[in-house]
């Protein structure tokens, strides 16, 4: 069914559009007094419910068709409810007139607002006379809908008064009782009206009705009029919110997407923490620990974190609802976790809260897990930033998705320790605690730790750790994509002269395994290759340190051999922490391989060195040339770097080469030399 057919056109015809936030933030806001139940999705599931149970659908996503309905209608002999849903149809047409309206360029026709105008009064006509029937809730929804969009306001606010009201309770009457309290705010009634809006969790046409009045002094007269006001909750948290977000807003910047944002300055978060103050010391208010724990937070967020523990911390002895005091647990688990220094006793305290929480977790509105989710990525990763076992233990638990990237970043050091810890029972109560939490893939890790040393070119250690896994592991862990590549490329191909394009689509026309530990054998090679190069001499070292230079490019990031150090590929990697730069080593050996006496060797050397891949992984390294943007020119410029390793590279080979009468293949077929050659001929 559409969606805006179900409740008050209020809030679609009145608010502005909100950016869209297709990623889980990790910076959600604490302060969540209500559960957030939400009226339209309430009762958008239970009509579509009771319209598939009507038409015998078993679809898990239903969209009503009110032609289908008809169909089925006159199939089951309903009449009645044939004559309903062609009247539904008539006003469903009409709300979409309405809706054009919103937008210039698809305007309605003055003609298609008379032809809206004329079916409304049809509808509205028929409806009202059908609310005696057995279908009379549906019908009286009808009729106040067409009432709705014709401004008819007053008459819904009689019809609902003297009649809907004392129909019995079904989501129709919830519906009614919806566009009656719109009715109340048309005519100017808001307080009524937000009174409502607020009974039934209608949280969008309450933005509507207070989306100019978010303000400290808003809230204060709303106090004034009613210390217990429905509206104030809305209304508080919405004004706590935005100055989290605010705050937020100076480290991690304008993501966007969060409903209607206003900026909260210091100056009215100072006032609006005298006024929580001043509610709470007046007792007039039912639900003093919510305003204790506004206070709590918005001193947290000014830097007064000593001065919110304490407030928070008697927040937790006040009164209100079940959801309040969760609340305000949360906020003293976060704040908390933030500031104490590590200690067994606070691992304790730490232990019975974290429990807590995932107890919590999985309620209908998300708090639990999206609060979770900030307190592990801004409180529980800088709390144990010096304990790595525990800090991964923890990111783990609490799902904060940036483990991977700690895994594959942190010391290969600290990661060996982390697999030893979960493999041996902690000697503390809280050691146990997070051991009995989470399992992890004992040969992902050996995997990944083996990787870790190759990255540091550590190949004893690498084999140590490579040497423990079957085979098996490879063939079923990796994608058919990585193991295509990785049967289908070889490493001591030079990638200069030739590179081994694959097609992707083939990885999967037949099935890909390995019939050896490839990465292993990898390891092995350069282990035997590396330390027997002091019993080599001459054109024999000489030649190693190019054949070195194979491999270190084609494990590199680049190379065709990435597969050996990444279990996948992306145009963005660069080398990291915690790992040396394959280019840059290849680039080292090559640079001996040129003071060879072998003029074939020292040629192909000094091409190879001018291959562009060898620095394209290196953060901040350029390439002979680059475009560059320009301000004065308001666009981008070619500059020629002259100082960069791959510049010298073609200008020691052109000096080489360029007096050479039968040049090498590689060389003339070579673009970008070719392009580097044009340049530097008439630019020495």
């Amino acid at each position: 069914m559409k969606r805006f057919i179900i409740i008050s056109l209020l809030c679609v015809l009145a608010m502005p559009m909100m950016a869209c936030l297709w990623w889980d933030t990790t910076n959600s806001y604490l302060f969540s007094m209500y559960e957030q139940k939400n009226f339209k999705n309430r009762v958008e599931r239970i009509c579509n419910d009771n319209w598939k149970a009507y038409l015998g659908s078993t679809e898990e996503y239903f969209w009503f068709n009110a032609d289908d309905a008809i169909k089925a209608a006159r199939k089951k002999g309903d009449v009645l409810m044939v004559s309903y849903l062609q009247n539904l149809k008539k006003y469903l047409n009409c709300v979409d007139i309405e809706q054009r309206k919103q937008y210039e360029w698809n305007y309605p026709t003055p003609q298609d607002i008379n032809a809206q105008k004329r079916d409304l009064q049809t509808v509205r006509t028929y409806a009202i006379g059908k609310t005696k029937t057995k279908l009379r809730s549906q019908h009286a929804l009808l009729y106040m809908r067409c009432n709705m969009i014709l401004g008819r306001h007053q008459d819904n606010i009689n019809f609902w008064e003297q009649t809907a009201s004392k129909f019995i309770e079904t989501v129709y009457k919830d519906m009614m009782k919806n566009i009656y309290a719109g009715a109340l705010y048309k005519s100017g009634r808001t307080a009524e009206a937000g009174e409502m809006f607020a009974e039934m969790d209608d949280y969008e046409s309450l933005m509507t009705i207070y989306y100019k009045k978010r303000s400290f002094q808003a809230i204060s007269q709303q106090y004034q009029q009613n210390p217990n006001a429905k509206v104030l909750p809305f209304l508080l948290q919405d004004f706590v919110n935005n100055a989290q977000e605010a705050e937020d807003a100076k480290t991690e910047g304008a993501l966007g997407g969060k409903l209607f944002i206003r900026d909260i300055n210091q100056q009215e978060s100072a006032q609006m923490q005298q006024f929580c103050q001043k509610v709470v010391r007046e007792g007039k208010t039912e639900t003093p620990i919510m305003w204790q724990s506004a206070k709590a937070w918005l001193e947290y967020l000014a830097g007064k974190k000593q001065e919110a523990l304490k407030d928070i911390n008697t927040a937790m002895q006040m009164e209100g609802t079940q959801r309040m005091k969760d609340n305000a647990r949360v906020l003293k688990f976060f704040m908390t976790t933030a500031t104490a220094k590590p200690s067994d006793s606070f691992d304790t305290y730490f232990t019975e809260e974290l429990t807590w929480m995932q107890s919590k977790q999985q309620t209908a509105d998300g708090f639990f897990d999206s609060a979770l989710r900030r307190i592990s990525y801004q409180a529980i990763v800088p709390h144990y930033q010096n304990k790595p076992e525990q800090q991964l233990a923890l990111m783990i638990i609490t799902n904060n998705t940036d483990y991977i990237e700690r895994m594959e970043t942190m010391p290969v050091a600290d990661l060996e320790k982390f697999f030893y810890y979960t493999k041996t029972p902690g000697d503390k109560p809280f050691d146990q605690f997070l051991q009995r939490q989470f399992q992890i893939n004992d040969s992902s890790y050996i995997e990944l730790i083996g990787t870790k040393y190759m990255r540091l070119a550590k190949w004893d250690k690498a084999i140590e750790w490579l040497s423990k896994l079957p085979l098996t592991y490879f063939n079923y862990h990796h994608s058919q994509e990585y193991l295509y590549y990785s049967t289908a490329r070889k490493y001591d191909v030079e990638p200069w002269i030739t590179r081994q394009w694959l097609d992707s689509s083939n990885a999967y026309k037949r099935e890909q395994k390995w019939n050896k530990n490839i990465k292993l054998e990898f390891c092995k090679e350069m282990q035997t290759m590396e330390s027997s190069l002091n019993l080599l001499q001459d054109k024999a070292l000489d030649q190693r340190y190019y054949d070195l230079a194979v491999r270190y490019a084609q494990a590199s990031l680049k190379g065709d051999c990435w597969w050996l150090l990444r279990s996948s590929k992306n145009i963005y990697d660069s080398v990291r922490v915690n790992e040396i730069d394959f280019g840059a080593k290849a680039a080292e050996l090559l640079q001996k391989t040129t003071m060879t006496k072998d003029k074939n060797l020292k040629l192909k050397a000094m091409f190879a060195m001018g291959w562009q891949e060898l620095y394209n992984a290196t953060p901040g390294a350029k390439l002979w040339t680059s475009n560059e943007w320009n301000e004065q020119a308001a666009d981008y410029i070619r500059q020629y770097n002259r100082e960069s390793w791959q510049f010298r590279a073609f200008q020691n080979l052109y000096n080489m080469v360029e007096n050479m009468t039968n040049k090498p293949a590689y060389i003339t077929k070579c673009d970008e030399y070719d392009q580097f050659r044009q340049y530097y001929s008439k630019h020495k």
